[in-house]
């Protein structure tokens, strides 16, 4: 009998061996390591950069919409003089096929100032994409905070294109930039 129950354990420790190095199927996809980059560009109520201006950053990691244990990362970084901080964190992103429907995992980002909160997702899918059977996967996302006070011309406006904002490169020049962000985030006077 004790002879059964060991050639039964020994059995079971290899099929679980076998199953988790992925030689015997598994509902889970390979994971993918995503590096996720977040570039926030803050402007003054003038729609011009803001130097100096600290940035609180905040990043965790999803299973479906339930946030991942102790994935949390806060960091606070400062704005060079064009206004632009960057974050960068990576994850290993997964999608579980275990439930008959796939459940993948995400990253979601926030960026905030005193006055304004953006947020940036990064998804599975754009990492798979990216990826092309690689496993590793590095996304850029663009967002603005601009301070209390700065009305963008553009925003909310059907006919125009939300997605590059015309900001001036110091304040002694007439010439503008465009810098493209995935979302943009004010709070009207």
């Amino acid at each position: 009998m004790k002879k059964n129950a060991m050639i039964c354990l020994i059995f079971l420790i290899f099929s679980l061996s076998m199953i988790s190095s992925g030689c015997l199927g598994s509902d889970k996809e390979k994971p993918i390591h995503v590096t996720a980059i977040l570039e926030v560009l803050v402007l003054d109520e003038n729609g011009k950069p803001v130097s100096g201006e600290k940035v609180h950053f905040m990043s965790v990691k999803y299973i479906g919409i339930s946030p991942y244990g102790d994935s949390k990362t806060e960091l606070d970084d400062w704005t060079d003089a064009n206004g632009k901080a960057e974050f960068t964190v990576g994850y290993d992103l997964i999608k579980d096929n275990s439930r008959g429907y796939a459940v993948p995992e995400s990253i979601g980002t926030v960026a905030s100032i005193d006055g304004a909160t953006e947020s940036a997702g990064f998804t599975y899918q754009e990492a798979e994409s990216q990826a092309s059977g690689t496993g590793v996967a590095v996304i850029s996302k663009k967002v603005v905070l601009v301070r209390p006070g700065y009305k963008m011309s553009n925003y909310n406006s059907p006919a125009s294109n939300a997605s590059s904002i015309p900001v001036s490169s110091n304040s002694d020049s007439s010439s503008s930039d465009s810098y493209y962000a995935d979302s943009y985030y004010h709070l009207d006077p």
